[in-house]
């Protein structure tokens, strides 16, 4: 158990890691004129074919888990992959990096914590409720609000991307569905591309694409060193978020996926000479304090004892054992 908690946050983070990298590389790609229509139909259409192969091969005498979960699939593509993405570039055209990111970030763990308790009724613990609060507050402190706008638009576009990336989360961690992780993803992959084409087809999201040099990271390099990095980038962000999740759950899974934050601006430091304040260092550090008082809340929520009818005390991990085996009849 302790071992596949490690695993998991392991997991977590270098998805993390890859979503905020990718950031920063297709800002470069918009500095020489491609639009987020191009950026979004290239990351999920590259990625699909990157795992076009692995997906066929981890399917083999599992198609029938696919025809069981085929709605699942094209949610998780449609909503997850090009919706996520979609909502947030769409809210961009109307608010600033910073408020779009934080009404994102913020949104889907709130939604995960709320959805849950409403589907359990049970209130998350004092600890939860402490992690949520200080996970939040280092995200404030991360993200930089000078010369921030706002607009209705702009609001909910960004909260859909939030309800987007909530389901993401919800959805990867879902130990009902059989299906391999690399083959959920590859093909969630495949509907997510073809969604982006329709949207790019539609004109709801146009698609320019610019085949010039461009700075990057301190060089001056080809369009195709950063297109390539943000295919692969997308790949690991998805494969490993979706392992992680299966390991961590969806609650503490969201709040780990907070570290973006901080490791978007340590990539954009890194690849676009964006400079770190004291006070982003500040809040990275209080995100990760904010992620382990809310594992904390989840593994003492698991163990702490509930009363029995019969007056015993029973563990919630024991209780839910109790409920999911086969009873006795007694003669």
């Amino acid at each position: 158990m302790r071992r596949g908690v490690i695993l998991g946050f392991v997991c977590m983070l270098l998805s993390t890691f890859f979503f905020a990298v990718a950031g920063p590389v297709a800002k470069a790609l918009y500095g020489i004129g491609w639009t987020p229509g191009s950026v979004v139909m290239m990351r999920l259409t590259g990625a699909a074919l990157i795992l076009l192969v692995p997906t066929v091969v981890a399917l083999r005498g599992r198609w029938g888990e696919v025809r069981r979960n085929w709605k699942t699939v094209a949610a998780y593509g449609v909503v997850s992959m090009a919706g996520v993405q979609a909502f947030f570039f769409l809210a961009l055209e109307h608010l600033s990096v910073a408020v779009a990111i934080l009404l994102e970030m913020m949104g889907a763990p709130l939604i995960i914590v709320f959805w849950l308790w409403a589907r359990a009724q049970k209130r998350p613990g004092l600890i939860t409720s402490v992690g949520v609060i200080v996970s939040l507050l280092g995200v404030v402190l991360v993200l930089d609000f000078r010369n921030a706008s706002l607009s209705w638009i702009g609001i909910l576009m960004a909260l859909a991307a939030a309800a987007c990336f909530a389901s993401y989360f919800l959805v990867s961690s879902d130990h009902t569905i059989k299906l391999p992780p690399i083959a959920f993803t590859g093909l969630g992959m495949g509907i997510g591309a073809l969604a982006a084409v329709l949207a790019n087809i539609s004109q709801i999201m146009p698609a320019r694409f610019v085949t010039s040099d461009l700075d990057f990271a301190g060089l001056r390099v080809s369009w195709i060193v950063p297109a390539l990095l943000l295919i692969v980038f997308t790949v690991g962000a998805y494969v490993f978020g979706i392992i992680g999740l299966r390991y961590l759950g969806a609650t503490v899974g969201s709040f780990v996926n907070l570290t973006e934050v901080p490791f978007s601006a340590i990539a954009a430091w890194i690849l676009l000479a964006e400079t770190l304040t004291p006070l982003q260092m500040l809040g990275g550090t209080i995100i990760v304090g904010g992620i382990v008082l809310v594992k904390w809340g989840d593994i003492d929520s698991a163990t702490r004892p509930l009363k029995t009818h019969s007056g015993k005390r029973k563990t919630t991990a024991s209780r839910q054992a109790s409920l999911s085996s086969p009873r006795r009849r007694t003669p």
